[in-house]
């Protein structure tokens, strides 16, 4: 087969855009790997965790029960319960605090120059009722909230903890009622608070007839969290379920 002046000269031009395209990729994922931290947590993690993410790590519930318990731990904690007002007062685990809207994440840890001192050095530990969605959701936005702020570079906040299977198994485990306040569990479904739940949530159903069953049988429970959420959080709250445990 014999090659034209131009066939030789289109061969060189796919070489050196092949060339380019692998140079590109590499140095795309030589300046990933860079900025990727290599991060070393203080606290043992769960090794086969219900939600998987390389944004944070899971605690079970008897680790963090015995950190609580053994002061002589020098481990500066500090722990974000991310439900509704009337599941935190109808029992939490002591001490957490109740941030259940993203915007309330940042101005808790952050004001206008950057992290509080207060918070300084904590470590920051998130769950809800099963730390399936709400949880989860607030741990990516504080990591994207840190990056953000500090340009990609060192983090402020390395260490994000998820409590594994949230605080109805830390309730269950009869072992850890006194380290809850009050000593009891109200479910975000409870009869008694429905009318206290729609001031939070919204019930959607779409009227598209293309995703409409995938939608019917996901609940929305803030629009802030539809709006603003990634890509990564809206797959993983749309699962094909007929209720979502939050």
């Amino acid at each position: 087969m014999t090659l034209e002046v131009n066939d030789v000269c289109i061969l060189k031009s796919d070489n050196l855009r092949d060339n380019r395209q692998s140079k590109l990729s590499l140095e795309s994922k030589e300046e990933a790997y860079v900025r990727t931290p290599v991060i070393r947590y203080s606290i043992p993690t769960v090794d086969s965790p219900q939600r998987e993410s390389s944004t944070f790590r899971s605690v079970s519930a008897s680790i963090l029960a015995s950190i609580l318990r053994d002061r002589s731990r020098c481990l500066q904690l500090i722990i974000f319960d991310c439900r509704y007002p009337f599941e935190y007062f109808g029992g939490h685990i002591k001490g957490a605090i109740n941030i259940y809207s993203l915007d309330e994440l940042e101005k808790y840890l952050f004001d206008e120059f950057g992290v509080k001192s207060t918070m300084v050095g904590l470590l920051p530990i998130f769950y809800c009722e099963y730390s399936q969605v709400r949880g989860p959701a607030m741990a990516r936005r504080l990591r994207k909230i840190d990056t953000h702020r500090n340009n990609h570079r060192a983090l402020d906040f390395p260490e994000i903890y998820l409590l594994d299977k949230g605080y109805v198994n830390f309730w269950t485990e009869l072992g850890n009622r006194d380290l809850c306040d009050p000593r009891y569990y109200v479910s975000m479904h409870a009869r008694p608070y429905k009318h206290a739940l729609r001031q939070y949530t919204q019930h959607h159903r779409s009227k598209s007839s293309a995703n409409g069953h995938k939608k019917n049988q996901m609940r929305v429970f803030s629009a802030e969290f539809l709006l603003e959420e990634d890509q990564e959080i809206q797959e993983e709250t749309e699962t094909p379920r007929a209720r979502l445990d939050f």
